[in-house]
């Protein structure tokens, strides 16, 4: 996994403060977590979309039918 620099993050955000980066990448929807220094860390697959991306399939859920037998 590889990650931004501190350098390419404030590039992306045009921020160099923690607070500042991190509602930055919150508003343009940047997939990103906090290290335990405050400072956002953020993949490159969150940026530029390469790598394998996971596929998670759905369980399909029965369909919820009314017991109307139960209603007077």
């Amino acid at each position: 996994m590889e990650f931004l620099t501190h350098e390419e993050v404030c590039e992306l955000t045009g921020a160099k403060t923690k607070k500042a980066q991190i509602q930055n990448l919150k508003t343009n929807g940047v997939r990103h977590t906090i290290k335990v220094n405050g400072w956002p860390c953020v993949t490159a697959f969150a940026v530029n979309g390469q790598g394998p991306v996971p596929v998670v399939e759905e369980e399909e859920r029965p369909r919820w039918v009314p017991d109307f037998s139960k209603v007077r």
